[in-house]
């Protein structure tokens, strides 16, 4: 789904024409008209909307709702239509609130966010350009004429919105000079027909864009498979269409949203789309997912999940599957052990344990194809046995512990197994360290990065908004680009090619003093002092922020970041 919707912050001067900013883009064109040339935003908002949406707070800042301009002391309730504002040079009349679409439920990852921005009248307006010209920062804005002092932003809205059929209302609408045409005519429509119209594809688009990708599941049971790992067994909160119910398929994870910007990643053990079974474990050094999983949950509690992705599928031309597993790896495999079995096809797994030997019931159908290796009890995994039984068309995949993983790459090599043969699959990282120092080459800012922290945490911690979700290192989501020194890479998320210029944040360690370059969004930014008294005479100090979405090397934010820019992003 394409969306102009993430926008960028502009140092000025900044050149406003007829049309808006020349460089904002628009993913529906017919969203570029003079009546819509600006939007504005109050982001006084956004500490509400991360209070009521904790799962989505980390996206809640200035913005966000593909705003233009935004402000902390104006809003829907302070703003009239036709008012007409001056910022420097610039001339902007109000001509309507904006319309939230499905878009916004994709944005936040909250499926009915666009439904709650109308309902709160937290829309945002649109202005049209009278006169064009440039703005810049500490411009002054004053409030030049104010033809229509009852009719607020938020009083349209509430009449565009929730009451929706007053006639007398919505004929005093429709006269308002000022108003937007499109807006205008909707409220005609009502007039003619006697009744509104259907906002639902506005809201939630139709059957192909429907918000599918975070779903609320409820824990339906919750045992214990060892004294450190526990079995969840999630189940839809709503019902499902019958087409929507798939099985798991081999090798899918899924995440899991546990409040904030705590979001993990964990292995699916099988089920479908509508009852599936996560195997977890406490890690001793439990970064907050494991920890939280096991000793704040019950069964009964919602939790909110993404879709259940294949990111570690068996390869489809492999004439035999070798599968070894380190204790809680042997989730990533349970599916795939599953589908061999029912395929028919060949296979062993070789699974190594300390002790207690996890999701018994799943291990003992495979039979003779499946080897368990107790450390307790002396019992050894040997590799080089493993691997001697490997004919040239033969897989193997491998998720547990570092040592087991190194391993089984020095074994591989050793017996010139090719990497397009072997796969690994990681669970867990240690990501502490040597302290380190990062540099930002561009703004030339330096980033001292503790023992127990990663670069991921130092980083959001001077206000960069890193991108992340696994955060152990097998997605790569939390690549960062890398100008100079030495680099302690782990994790899989990147390809030995990609690792002379990048490293994942998340787990990866710079040793001793590394160049990153800025590549995240930054979420500091200027604030703007927007005081707009209802008389026309009085003035105030703005520093402005403008935003839009631009094709083009870089950009200096305000807080001296500067940040490469892309084309239209795709929402996920």
């Amino acid at each position: 789904m394409t969306s102009a919707i993430y926008k960028t912050p502009l140092s000025g001067p900044v050149e406003i024409t007829k049309a808006g900013i020349s460089t904002d883009e628009h993913a529906y064109e017919p969203h570029r008209s003079p009546d819509k040339a600006i939007h504005q935003y109050s982001s006084a908002h956004y500490p509400v909307w991360a209070a009521e949406i904790p799962e989505s707070a980390h996206l809640f800042r200035p913005g966000a709702f593909g705003e233009n301009l935004f402000t902390d002391e104006l809003d829907e309730r302070k703003l009239c239509i036709g008012d007409k504002v001056a910022i420097g040079e610039v001339v902007l009349e109000v001509s309507e609130p904006r319309s939230p679409c499905y878009k916004l439920n994709h944005r936040f990852q909250v499926k009915n966010m666009a439904n709650r921005t109308q309902t709160l009248l937290r829309c945002g307006w649109l202005y049209r350009v009278l006169e064009p010209g440039h703005v810049n920062a500490g411009d002054m804005i004053r409030l030049l004429e104010r033809p229509s002092p009852e009719w607020t932003v938020a009083r349209i809205m509430y009449y565009m919105f929730l009451e929706k059929g007053n006639i007398d209302m919505m004929k005093e609408i429709v006269a308002l000079p000022a108003l937007g045409e499109e807006i205008r005519r909707t409220f005609r429509k009502r007039l003619d027909k006697g009744m509104a119209e259907d906002s639902n594809g506005r809201m939630y688009g139709d059957e192909t864009v429907n918000f599918d990708t975070w779903k609320e599941y409820c824990i339906a049971e919750k045992r214990r498979e060892t004294g450190k790992i526990t079995t969840f067994v999630l189940e839809a909160v709503e019902e499902m269409k019958e087409d929507d119910v798939v099985p798991v398929e081999p090798g899918s994870h899924v995440r899991v949203k546990l409040g904030g910007k705590l979001v993990r990643a964990y292995s699916v053990v099988g089920g479908t789309s509508k009852r599936f079974e996560l195997g977890i474990a406490l890690e001793p050094e439990s970064r907050g997912g494991s920890k939280y999983m096991h000793e704040q949950t019950q069964p009964g509690d919602v939790l909110t999940f993404g879709r259940i992705t294949a990111s570690f599928p068996l390869a489809k031309d492999a004439d035999k599957h070798i599968i070894i597993a380190g204790g809680i790896g042997i989730t990533a495999f349970l599916a795939a052990l599953k589908h061999l079995r029912t395929t028919q096809q060949i296979y062993e797994l070789h699974f190594a344990v300390a002790d207690e030997v996890p999701f018994k019931q799943h291990i003992a159908v495979l039979g003779a194809n499946a080897k368990i290796y107790k450390k307790s009890q002396g019992q050894r995994l040997n590799l080089t046995d493993v691997f001697a039984r490997a004919d040239t068309n033969t897989h193997i995949y491998c998720c547990g512990p570092q040592r087991l993983q190194d391993a089984v790459a020095s074994t591989a090599k050793e017996y010139g197994v090719p990497d397009s043969s072997v796969r690994f699959e990681q669970f867990t990282v240690t990501t502490s360290g040597d302290p380190f120092t990062a540099e930002l080459k561009r703004s030339g800012k330096t980033v001292e990065v503790g023992p127990t922290q990663t670069l991921l945490d130092a980083l959001r911690e001077v206000g960069m908004d890193i991108d992340s979700s696994c955060e152990v290192g097998n997605c790569g989501t939390c690549r960062v680009e890398v100008c100079g020194g030495r680099v302690e890479h782990k994790g899989t998320g990147l390809l030995e090619e990609e690792k002379a210029e990048a490293m994942l944040s998340c787990v990866s360690r710079g040793i001793g003093r590394i160049i990153n370059e800025e590549t995240g969004s930054c979420s500091r930014f200027n604030e703007i002092d927007f005081r707009v008294s209802t008389q026309p005479s009085m003035y105030s100090y703005i520093q402005t922020l403008l935003c839009s979405r631009k094709s083009g090397p870089t950009t200096q934010t305000p807080c001296q970041c500067i940040l490469k820019l892309a084309p239209r992003r795709h929402i996920q």
